[in-house]
């Protein structure tokens, strides 16, 4: 091969390489590895702005969720108060005599038992009962 050729073969090829954009100075390659490490960290900027968005989206989702489940219980517990509002009424117009009043200063025996309580019934329990017991027994109420 004579240095004509070869040089006509390199020449070729260095065409060849320009035509499709495969060479590059120095310059130009540093500036697209730049401009590939920026792509890749907007993509990472972006993601996580994606599972950012996504995770305040669930959050709105869960209090529009809570809000709506509020609204409802208000409506309920509002339809419930105006009905026994009405019965209450209905009662009242009925049937005033069956209101009972309560006596607070009226002493009340009280007789402790094993079925008033929990299965166990304390000896320090049953001690406060006899001395209640004791207490209402006297005339007046007095203590002794």
């Amino acid at each position: 091969m004579t240095g004509d050729a070869s040089y006509d073969l390199v020449s070729a090829i260095v065409f060849a390489l320009g035509s499709a954009q495969l060479l590059q100075s120095p310059e130009t390659a540093a500036e697209q590895e730049q401009l590939r490490k920026d792509r890749d960290a907007f993509c990472v900027q972006r993601n996580g702005v994606f599972r950012t968005n996504e995770r305040l989206h669930e959050a709105l989702q869960e209090e529009q969720d809570a809000r709506l489940r509020a609204e409802n219980d208000v409506r309920t517990l509002t339809r419930e108060r105006d009905g026994l509002r009405a019965r209450v009424a209905e009662l009242g117009d009925s049937a005033p005599s069956q209101v009972v009043p309560v006596v607070d200063d009226v002493p009340v025996p009280v007789v402790l038992t094993e079925m008033d309580g929990p299965a166990v019934v304390t000896s320090a329990a049953l001690a406060a009962a006899e001395k209640l017991r004791r207490t209402l027994a006297l005339p007046g109420g007095e203590r002794p």
